[in-house]
């Protein structure tokens, strides 16, 4: 369980326990991501800000889309995911990405600077996501695009309806209670952007569903890796979390089972010329 910089509790893993996890993210998520973003536009030779970037997948799709005229800066609270997120650019021959550890509240990165500001799955782990928005608005230069992706939480159910999912909805509700989180702040988007002070948001939803694969186990994972916040803060028991990690594993398994993973919400807009 780690603090960031503004306080907020984020329980998941970083560094190496955490990367698996962080992969699967992007294989559920990554293509429509990839293909929203391509759809609105990352021109080569632009500037981006990628907050929350952790170990570094969508830093690397940007770099890749603004060549070696452009810039990457990502962004995160931890070390251990920035050092992962460097190896790979360097792996990957990236010469045009850096990092910086630093909270979204305060990146200190230079003001009115960049073309696109991103985030995708940051605002969601914050107990003060607007005042990261305006942290992204303020980076952004005249004209440029902030552009978040985040998460509905209502969007993670079974079709048909099993008790393990029902139980796994309740207690990220209850965790997200307790850390001061929206899980349905990806819908307010649209709302903040124009708070921020940026112009004519667009938005869009992706909803992926599965039968079988790793793929449906992304949210189930998720549930068990926090297990010990869960049950430190009284959440559920030890032996609750176990049978419920039995149930939903019995889940995955059963392919006349779908698991709808939860929605992701994206909004983008420009920050007035």
């Amino acid at each position: 369980m780690k603090k960031s910089g503004g306080g907020d509790v984020y329980y998941l893993a970083t560094g190496s326990a955490g990367e698996k996890r962080l992969a699967l993210v992007d294989k559920v998520y990554g293509p429509d991501s990839t293909r929203i973003l391509s759809t609105i536009g990352i021109p080569r030779g632009a500037h981006v800000a990628d907050l929350g970037c952790g170990t570094g997948n969508t830093l690397r799709w940007f770099a890749d889309q603004v060549g070696d005229e452009g810039e990457v800066v990502g962004v995160d609270i931890s070390a251990e995911q920035l050092a992962i997120a460097k190896a790979y650019a360097e792996a990957h021959g990236h010469r045009n990405i850096r990092v910086v550890e630093s909270s979204i509240y305060e990146t200190g990165l230079p003001r009115a600077a960049f073309d696109i500001v991103h985030c995708r799955f940051v605002l969601c782990h914050l107990a003060r996501p607007m005042d990261a928005v305006r942290e992204m608005a303020a980076l952004a230069r005249p004209g440029g695009l902030v552009i978040a992706f985040d998460v509905d939480l209502d969007g993670l159910y079974s079709v048909p309806e099993t008790d393990a999912y029902v139980r796994a909805l309740e207690l990220f509700a209850a965790r997200n209670r307790l850390r001061g989180c929206d899980p349905r702040l990806g819908l307010l988007l649209p709302r903040m952007f124009l708070e921020a002070g940026l112009a004519a948001p667009e938005t869009a939803i992706s909803h992926p569903i599965y039968l079988r694969g790793e793929h449906k186990r992304l949210w189930e994972y998720s549930l068990l890796e926090a297990g010990a916040y869960t049950v430190q803060n009284g959440i559920c028991t030890q032996a609750e979390l176990e049978r419920l990690a039995a149930e939903l594993a019995a889940v995955a398994a059963d392919e006349t089972i779908a698991v709808a993973q939860a929605a992701m919400p994206v909004t983008w807009a420009r920050k007035p010329a």
